[in-house]
């Protein structure tokens, strides 16, 4: 799977995966499509992106879930990125996966395919949009650039 990355000058390092410049933290996001929009995850959450693993089902579980896979011996619970964010089933039979290492458990979620990973100063993310009188737990934020918007999530939000 190639990805594409975008490169700044860091001025000094912070810690794996962030740099400094003119005093702004600029972290690295992987980023992904969902329903034709583009998504992103601090890529200091992920433990690392599967192209394809064999998913067992699990019944009785939520529509979400789509099951579990067996990774280097650790189970670990898949879910369905498109279902958690409300945008409805995924018309593709599988996708890669992207795995979180959370603070309890490892989880994995499909999306319909990674695009890229790039450098995004904290300044030039957008606060969260609201949902009646609180923010979507889920989405840390907004970035625009060269005319792309990019939803931010939250990953203890998402995994929650």
């Amino acid at each position: 799977m190639m990805i594409n990355t975008e490169q700044v000058n860091p001025v000094s390092s912070g810690r794996e995966g962030d740099v400094f410049r003119n005093g702004d933290a600029v972290r690295r996001w992987i980023g992904f499509e969902l329903s034709g929009q583009l998504y992103g995850v601090p890529i200091l959450a992920v433990q690392e992106v599967l192209a394809t693993a064999e998913i067992e089902p699990v019944p009785g579980t939520p529509t979400e879930v789509l099951g579990v896979i067996n990774l280097r011996g650790q189970i670990v619970t898949v879910i369905d990125l498109r279902l958690r964010l409300g945008l409805g089933p995924s018309p593709h039979a599988a996708g890669p996966l992207i795995v979180f290492d959370g603070a309890v458990e490892t989880l994995a979620a499909r999306v319909d395919c990674v695009t890229h990973v790039r450098q995004i100063a904290d300044a030039a993310i957008k606060p969260s949009p609201r949902t009646g009188s609180t923010p979507c737990h889920a989405v840390a934020g907004l970035v625009v650039r060269g005319g792309e918007m990019m939803t931010l999530l939250d990953v203890p939000g998402l995994l929650r």
